[in-house]
């Protein structure tokens, strides 16, 4: 697990540290805090340690992951399911000709497939 370089920073500076002040406080090597501080490699116990000395809980310095974004997580290939899962639903409220699901279960299939292509 990395830490977020950034919060480090911001909690040290915060409290008027210097990296070799923050690495006493911690029990650390000043290059230990200098790499944190740079590219968020930490051990288990340099993270607790960093914790404990910034008065803060191990988890508010973690990097957090980064989640997939709203056009990562959405795909072509999920319209026509989302449409053909709507056009059932709606067709089975209103109680339409058993027509309308195999157009509902058409849609969904050409979803499905489209997202087995992509793959």
């Amino acid at each position: 697990m990395k830490l977020n370089p950034t919060v480090i920073r911001r909690l040290r500076e915060a409290r008027h540290w210097s990296q070799e002040q923050l690495a006493a406080a911690a029990g650390l090597s000043p290059r230990t805090v200098q790499r944190v501080e740079t590219e968020g490699a930490a051990s288990r116990e340099t993270r607790v340690c960093l914790a404990a000395a910034l008065d803060t809980d191990v988890s508010a310095i973690l990097e957090s992951e980064p989640g997939p974004s709203m056009a990562a997580r959405w795909n072509p290939w999920m319209l026509p399911v989302l449409a053909g899962v709507l056009v059932f639903a709606i067709g089975t409220a209103l109680g339409a000709p058993r027509v309308v699901d195999y157009c509902a279960i058409l849609l969904v299939s050409i979803g499905v497939l489209g997202h087995s292509l992509r793959k």
